[in-house]
C-alpha cells in the first residue's frame, strides 16, 4: 500500500507545473513558513517568548525526527525503488523532518490565531505531499511526520501552559 501510494504520487512529477510546485512547496516555501511563525508572535502581541517557544520547539522537532531516522535507517524510495527524484536527498527517510518541523510549528501558530493555523496546517499538508511528489518520502513517512509534528506541538504547548504556574515567570512569559 505505501508504495502503490508512493508510485501515484510520484506519477504527478512528470508534470512540470506540479515538479516546480512542489520543488518550491519542499525547498524554498517551507523556510519562509518557519521564518513567518517565529515572526507572527511578534507581530501580532509583542511575545518574544512564544517566538523562542516556537524557534526551539522547531529545533528540537528537527532534532528529534532526525534522532528517530538514525534509529529506524528505513532508505529514501528512490534509492529502494531505483526511481530518479526531482531532488536528490541524502540520509534515511523515516520520519520527513520537514513535515515534523512544520506540523509542530502550525500546533504552536493555530495556538496564537486560529486562522493562520489552518493556513500553516494545510501548507504542512501540502510540503508533505510534495515530498512524496519529488520522490524523496513514502507516505507512511510523510503521516508519521504529521502525528510526531503534531505531538512535538502540543508537548510545547504543554511546557509554556506549566511554566506560566509559576509566579516569578509570569512577567516574561
Amino acid at each position: 500500500m505505501n508504495i502503490t501510494l508512493f508510485n501515484f504520487f510520484f506519477s504527478f512529477s512528470s508534470n512540470p507545473n506540479i515538479a516546480w510546485l512542489s520543488l518550491f512547496l519542499s525547498n524554498i516555501f517551507i523556510y519562509i513558513l518557519i521564518v513567518l511563525a517565529i515572526l507572527i508572535p511578534i507581530f501580532l502581541r509583542r511575545d518574544f517568548i512564544y517566538s523562542i517557544l516556537i524557534f526551539c520547539t522547531g529545533a528540537g522537532a528537527w532534532v528529534l525526527a532526525y534522532i528517530i531516522k538514525n534509529i529506524f535507517m528505513i532508505p529514501r524510495p528512490f534509492v529502494t525503488l531505483n526511481l530518479i527524484p526531482l531532488f536528490m536527498e541524502t540520509g534515511f527517510s523515516f520520519p520527513s523532518s520537514h513535515v515534523v518541523v512544520i506540523s509542530a510549528l502550525s500546533v504552536l501558530v493555530w495556538n496564537k490565531n486560529r486562522n493562520l493555523g489552518i493556513i500553516f496546517s494545510v501548507f504542512a499538508l501540502l510540503i508533505g505531499f510534495s515530498r512524496i511528489v519529488i520522490g524523496v518520502h513514502y507516505p507512511i513517512d510523510v503521516i508519521a511526520g504529521l502525528c510526531l509534528g503534531a505531538l512535538i506541538g502540543l508537548s510545547a504547548l504543554y511546557f509554556y501552559g506549566f511554566l506560566k504556574k509559576f509566579a516569578f515567570l509570569r512577567k516574561y512569559i
